[in-house]
């Protein structure tokens, strides 16, 4: 989806591409840095580094861009870490053809966790200077947490006696709980609750290993719901344009967004969603929406059908013997 803008802008693709990146000039491994999820991972760094340099390009369709009725067209590469509230710009050279290219530089004392790397074609449109005419499809994500290339993340589980910790004890006779107010999401597990790390952790028996399977689906479906939940109340709105949040809460919602609205994009299902929480008009449709990518993500319909499978086998056993 584009954005409308009351100017002329860009109406092809703005691609944004990182292939080069330097620990205090010592090059990162290619590995590390993948163009088919735009993430670079920087989770191997285990010494104290200064800068980080990454090199970027930016390309636009060249006709499209010579055919304008902007003048001056320039590029900027943009860095943003929500986590410490930074934001810089880096302008880039252009190379000809609808090419920018140029380095970003990230700053030891000034990230953590991750940070975008986006990219903004900006002009002189109509007598105004710095209008943005293009912006990056997709943006990079520079993560410092990541030991692999990839946006998606597995969450953490943690073992604990509830009632033991002063921010768990109000939930002391829950089974599972998920903090996901600050940082990554953590779930935690009530290892008071009799049998229960034996059936997650120990099942041997067939009969305690279905259980295991069920219970871990359904601990999986509210999880997702709950990060979901979390994640759409961290859209900010600017300029009455819906923002991804970036981090984990914008993984979140682009793997479910597509699961809630199949029919149109993932930016025009955010602003779809955003206008939904801010008119308060969420509603049954929204929930079992909600439910349907829940549902999916946890593979839950497949751990029903195998539960099914799995007992209708069991009746027959117990039949025949």
């Amino acid at each position: 989806m584009k954005t409308a803008f009351p100017y002329p802008i860009l109406a092809g693709d703005v691609t944004l591409t990182a292939d080069q990146v330097w620990v205090d000039n010592i090059p990162l491994a290619f590995s590390l840095i993948s163009d088919n999820e735009q993430v670079i991972a920087l989770h191997a760094i285990k010494r104290d580094w200064h800068e980080i340099r990454v090199k970027v390009a930016v390309s636009v369709d060249a006709d499209e861009l010579a055919a304008g009725v902007w003048a001056s067209p320039g590029c900027l590469a943009t860095v943003r870490n929500r986590r410490t509230n930074v934001r810089l710009t880096f302008p880039l050279h252009y190379e000809g053809g609808g090419r920018w290219s140029g380095e970003v530089e990230l700053r030891r004392g000034e990230h953590a966790g991750r940070c975008e790397i986006d990219g903004w074609i900006v002009a002189e449109v109509k007598g105004v200077e710095g209008r943005l005419i293009g912006r990056a499809e997709n943006r990079w994500s520079a993560d410092f947490e990541a030991k692999q290339p990839t946006r998606q993340r597995s969450i953490k589980m943690v073992w604990k006696d509830f009632a033991e910790h002063p921010y768990l004890d109000g939930f002391r006779d829950d089974p599972w709980i998920l903090d996901a107010e600050a940082g990554e999401p953590v779930l935690y597990l009530n290892s008071a609750l009799e049998g229960f790390r034996a059936v997650l952790s120990g099942a041997s028996s067939a009969e305690q290993k279905l259980v295991r399977e069920v219970m871990a689906t359904q601990i999986a479906s509210e999880a997702w719901t709950s990060m979901f939940n979390t994640a759409l109340y961290a859209c900010a709105v600017e300029g009455e344009e819906p923002q991804w949040p970036g981090g984990w809460h914008e993984d979140v919602l682009r793997r479910m967004l597509p699961d809630f609205f199949p029919e149109i994009s993932p930016d025009e299902a955010l602003v779809e969603l955003v206008g939904r929480r801010i008119g308060g008009e969420s509603g049954s449709d929204l929930h079992a929406r909600l439910m349907h990518s829940a549902t999916l993500n946890s593979m839950k319909q497949k751990t029903v059908a195998n539960t099914v499978r799995t007992l209708a086998r069991m009746a027959d056993t117990k039949e025949s013997s």
